[in-house]
């Protein structure tokens, strides 16, 4: 072998040692993926429970809905005769020990109405027409025959409609506490029973949402009217039916597991 292969087989052998020695430091290495430290949006095991949480409550407050109008042949007279007839609800109120605060006006509308019949439009009146929203709060509604006498009284006003009674609480806070709290529970045990049929372990919740949801029934209002010339007459007194707020929210939890 002659000298200049010598040295270029040299320079082989040393370069492939190098190489070796470079190659034999560098550090691979694969992470499990089922390591319950990695950050929730690594997570790509998981199990998804819902539930909901119902209590029940009993209202304490009444919302009264009122419609008052009036027609004339003008709009100003006709704008005065409403304005009376809400002095009188608010003179009733009073005696109920409602303050003026939980009196809101809720829409005004004074517009003409014609007669199409002839050839040529011929105007009727002018109505005028206000929308009331009356809150009663610490309402003791157990013993209602009171609110119910207000109710009677401001029905009795000529041209005066209460369109709805409704029921609420005041501060639903505890409530939907409580709620959450069953609903919460229960969706953690079922993703419990879920991952020992499954042979899994539950990791932490990744993400919870809830949506609430409250049912308000509607009072039973047992009145009844006759009619003459569009006026209502209320011919009996008010009859209500006491029912309960169901207070009630859904809980959507994802957990991680491995």
């Amino acid at each position: 072998m002659n000298k200049e292969k010598i040295i270029q087989l040299a320079i082989i052998c040393v370069t492939i040692i190098i190489a070796s020695f470079f190659i034999t430091k560098t550090d691979f290495y694969i992470k499990d993926a089922s390591n319950n430290q990695l950050p929730n949006n690594l997570i790509t095991n998981t199990i998804s429970v819902a539930w909901d949480g119902k209590v029940f409550a009993t209202p304490d407050m009444l919302t009264l809905n009122i419609t008052v109008e009036e027609t004339k042949e003008t709009t100003e007279q006709a704008q005065t005769e409403v304005n009376k007839k809400t002095n009188q609800i608010k003179a009733i109120i009073k005696e109920y020990n409602i303050k003026d605060s939980d009196v809101q006006t809720k829409n005004i509308n004074v517009y003409p109405e014609y007669d199409y019949r002839e050839e040529w439009r011929k105007l009727l009146w002018y109505r005028a027409r206000h929308s009331l929203e009356i809150t009663i709060k610490n309402a003791n509604l157990e013993n209602s025959g009171v609110w119910w006498k207000m109710i009677d009284a401001i029905s009795k006003i000529w041209w005066v409609v209460i369109n709805n009674i409704g029921y609420d609480i005041e501060d639903k806070t505890p409530y939907y506490t409580e709620a959450r709290k069953l609903a919460m529970e229960k969706a953690k045990q079922k993703a419990e029973e879920l991952a020992k049929i499954a042979w899994v372990k539950l990791l932490k919740p990744i993400s919870i949402s809830e949506n609430l949801n409250t049912y308000y029934p509607s009072p039973m209002y047992k009145n009844t009217y006759a009619a003459d010339m569009l006026m209502w007459w209320i011919e009996e007194s008010a009859d209500v039916s006491l029912w309960e707020l169901e207070i009630n929210l859904d809980i959507s939890v994802i957990y991680g597991i491995e």
